[in-house]
């Protein structure tokens, strides 16, 4: 990654556009990586009963090693308004419109095993859990399950934050990059001596 433009003054937060350029030796080295990969035994089973097909995952393994436009997704990537910034010493990287999302997933064709786990979960997701450890807990409006603080309370014996942001999502950190990063802190903020 190339940072388009210079950091002006002192002012770390400010936002700078970037461009995504991956060295010819890094992709070379992907591809190296990708083709000595060492593969699990053949499933049991003719079905998807125990998730992915391996031959389904080594042929995509194949196409990435041999056929991929990692240039091409590059482009794509860099058609993008790309930014980044720093708070409290640590560059926060992103893509406008979450297409981080996009560019992990589709532009790899890997979103059938990203959802692999949520397939495969055969533990209740949303069953009452049983933690004594603090917990911090901040329940974004557009999250997939939102637990009442009551019973977020149940579940986690020694929750020590608990707060219903305005905005954010499954994907908070993205979204709502300085709403999440305020509310690690105060969630944190209790445990510190």
């Amino acid at each position: 990654m190339t940072e388009g433009a210079q950091q002006t003054g002192s002012d770390k937060t400010a936002v700078r556009p970037f461009h995504v350029d991956v060295p010819e030796a890094e992709l070379t080295e992907l591809r190296r990586r990708i083709n000595t990969a060492k593969w699990p035994e053949r499933e049991t089973v003719t079905d998807d009963s125990q998730g992915v097909p391996l031959a389904m995952l080594q042929e995509l393994a194949r196409y990435w090693a041999a056929d991929y436009d990692w240039r091409k997704c590059e482009a794509k990537l860099n058609a993008l308004p790309n930014f980044v910034t720093e708070i409290d010493g640590l560059d926060i990287h992103f893509i406008h419109v979450g297409s981080d999302n996009i560019t992990l997933y589709w532009l790899t064709n890997t979103a059938v095993s990203s959802a692999r786990l949520y397939w495969e979960n055969k533990l209740g997701l949303y069953n009452a859990a049983d933690v004594s450890v603090p917990a911090a807990v901040s329940a974004f409006p557009g999250e997939n399950y939102q637990a009442p603080r009551s019973w977020t309370e149940r579940a986690y014996h020694n929750l020590i934050y608990y707060n219903e942001p305005d905005k954010g999502g499954h994907f908070a950190a993205w979204e709502q990059p300085q709403i999440f990063s305020q509310e690690v802190r105060a969630g944190l903020r209790p445990l510190r001596k």
